[in-house]
């Protein structure tokens, strides 16, 4: 399959709830195509006026649910701005609860359009677009940035501990029959050695270990399948493969130059699992602010109030 031209189908479920804060949390799905459907979340003021929008698209193997309580630390921040904001959160097509039975190989640029899908969907065709993506989810944000850029609604861009790629992608070369073969030596079938020998580590730096570690232990191994997809092997090789062919050209980096919107890479300077040095590659390239801490792939603990703040800065700016 040379191209991907997703079509939009009416959603299945749509189910509104208020949490303790006043703020109304929207879930249901939304069919891409007749194989792949996604779920999602919109977190918005209880006001009826007009909002901003905001994606936040998330890494590999990982479910929304990791964006919770940043979503909703937000929305609950600007829920009294004249411009309020309002923020969707989704899975990707295999995780958590979205599902697919294609197993066409995926791309970000693929996973992009799902996402173009679902805004278009959740929200109108016209509105202007405030892109969030980390880790994985970056790359996939730059590519749906292109994406905006066409239709002149890319409003801001955020990209969090990610990268552009690389130009020479040995790994990309790996089709999702390999990744598959690889994924039972990269997955441990124990949840509890997964997370304490394979997660913890990748994730967090050494000191925050020592202070945070067993909390996020007991958390991610009671609820697992909440929190992570790795009991679903086909679409973790699904997203490793499109991480592993993500490549943003110097054209597609000077296309988002010439926008003018802001734009802001956030930077950890222990990350394990994206190169610190392409994290700061990307930030230049792009001509981006920066927001830079001294923490591993997913931010300590003793950090996340200003890794939050940082997003809301950059909000701040962009309207």
């Amino acid at each position: 399959m040379n191209s991907y031209e997703p079509t939009i189908f009416s959603s299945e479920q749509q189910n509104t709830t208020m949490n303790t804060e006043a703020i109304k949390i929207t879930t249901g799905f939304i069919k891409i195509n007749p194989t792949t459907e996604l779920y999602y979340e919109l977190r918005s003021p209880q006001s009826s006026q007009a909002t901003s929008k905001v994606i936040m698209i998330m890494g590999a193997f990982a479910t929304l649910k990791h964006f919770d309580e940043q979503a909703q630390f937000i929305v609950n921040y600007f829920a009294h701005y004249s411009t309020p904001i309002e923020i969707l959160t989704y899975d990707h097509r295999g995780i958590g609860k979205s599902l697919t039975t294609s197993r066409v190989r995926q791309t970000t640029r693929m996973l992009a359009n799902d996402v173009l899908c679902l805004i278009e969907k959740v929200w109108t065709t016209n509105e202007s677009i405030h892109v969030y993506g980390a880790s994985l989810g970056g790359m996939v944000a730059q590519e749906l940035a292109l994406l905006l850029i066409k239709s002149k609604r890319l409003k801001s861009l955020y990209l969090g501990v990610t990268s552009r790629g690389s130009y020479i992608r040995p790994m990309a070369m790996l089709g999702h029959s390999v990744w598959s073969l690889l994924m039972p030596f990269l997955i441990k079938k124990d949840h509890e050695r997964m997370i304490r020998d394979v997660l913890l580590p990748a994730s967090f730096s050494t000191a925050a270990l020592k202070v945070s570690g067993e909390r996020y232990a007991t958390l991610w191994i009671n609820d697992y399948n909440q929190w992570w997809a790795f009991d679903n092997q086909n679409a973790c090789a699904s997203q490793c493969s499109a991480a592993a062919s993500h490549y943003l050209s110097n054209d597609e980096i000077r296309l988002i130059c010439s926008v003018g919107i802001p734009i802001t890479v956030q930077i950890s300077l222990k990350d394990k699992l994206i190169s610190p040095k392409k994290q700061l590659e990307l930030a230049k390239l792009l001509n981006a602010k920066t927001a830079i801490f001294d923490h591993g792939h997913m931010g300590d603990d003793d950090v996340q109030k200003e890794l939050f703040r940082a997003f809301i800065q950059h909000l701040e700016n962009a309207n």
